[in-house]
């Protein structure tokens, strides 16, 4: 086969290469020195590549960030980026962009922005990623505000109440095996929050050996469910709860029904008589799935110890209960916060 030997040492096969108009590398001006060890580093990283300590970042630098969003364990403080209701419609592609960045699921995101309502899109663990977030929506025309975990204060649960007094123009609260009252005018209810608790309880017991064969022996499931509401008066912000176990319905009066489900519906009623001005907030159940994309159910596992059968042989215990408690005190807490 004849080579082509003029073509060898040629440099006309370079003519058709893309050229680079742009420096890939960052100018010296934007990297930034870390204060601790002095070293630089690009003006994409948060913190120092070489000892991890917290960059001082300016303003003109920050455009180099990106949100690294990891999901957080339930234990963890965190700051929630709260999506505000739009008028206008985001484009598909900015959608499939900030599920991207978030690590949403395109599907959940959508559907948050149907419901068009505050609901939280993401969870992160400090507030300068949560300002970096909110920055980089808020450029893909995604507006949203930040609220810190110390602030919805979940594991604070509101005040738990065993009564209400309606009098006119103010209502007497009566706490729950408390010799203590409180008493709000009417135009001080400010919010009702109204929403259920589910539960749901896993027993099993396993038998082991010293071979190995393990296998489980029964597992008893149980699961309850119970509607709750939630109440805010104008300065305050941890509030007040009531169940439909073990709460008096006197104050309904000839209303009073047999059943406790119908009289905390007619409990709602009732607020809404003597406070109309106050906000109602009935959606829980039909966000509930959405919410926990980022404010999980608790999980807890505790085991019942191990019991001896005979030689070789002996019994494991467990128990793992689910509820979503915690998750409706966030939702209540939100609702409170964005009044």
């Amino acid at each position: 086969m004849e080579k082509k030997v003029e073509m060898i040492g040629s440099d006309e096969w370079l003519k058709d290469l893309p050229i680079q108009a742009e420096n890939p590398a960052f100018k010296a001006e934007e990297m930034i020195s870390c204060k601790k060890c002095e070293r630089t580093n690009p003006p994409t990283r948060r913190k120092c590549f070489y000892c991890n300590e917290e960059l001082e970042i300016s303003e003109s630098q920050s455009r180099f960030l990106r949100p690294n969003v990891r999901k957080l364990e339930v234990w963890e403080k965190g700051f929630n980026l709260i999506y505000q209701p739009m008028i206008k419609e985001l484009e598909e592609t900015k959608i499939e962009e900030i599920a991207k960045m978030l690590k949403l699921e395109n599907a959940n995101l959508q559907k948050m922005i149907k419901i068009n309502r505050a609901l939280p899109l993401a969870r992160v663990e400090s507030e300068k990623e949560a300002e970096i977030a909110c920055q980089r929506l808020s450029e893909l025309g995604l507006e949203t505000s930040l609220l810190s975990d110390e602030t919805l204060t979940a594991e604070n649960q509101p005040h738990r109440l065993r009564g209400i007094e309606f009098f006119d123009g103010s209502i007497i609260l009566i706490f729950f095996n408390k010799d203590e009252i409180v008493e709000i005018s009417n135009e001080d209810l400010v919010l009702v929050v109204a929403g259920a608790v589910f539960e749901r309880k896993v027993e099993a017991t396993e038998i082991h050996n010293k071979k190995g064969d393990n296998k489980i022996l029964q597992t008893t499931e149980t699961a309850s469910d119970e509607l709750l509401i939630d109440i805010y008066s104008r300065n305050d912000t941890t509030g007040y709860r009531i169940f439909a176990r073990g709460f008096d319905f006197s104050a309904l009066e000839e209303e009073k029904e047999i059943l406790a489900k119908d009289n905390l519906k007619k409990l709602v009623i009732k607020f809404r008589a003597v406070a109309p001005n106050a906000k109602f907030v009935d959606d829980y159940l039909q966000v509930r799935e959405i919410l926990g994309t980022v404010w999980e159910v608790e999980h807890k596992s505790d085991s019942k110890g191990v019991k001896r059968e005979k030689i070789g042989k002996y019994t494991l215990g467990n128990m793992t209960i689910v509820n979503n408690l915690s998750q409706f005190t966030k939702y209540s807490r939100l609702q409170r916060h964005i009044l």
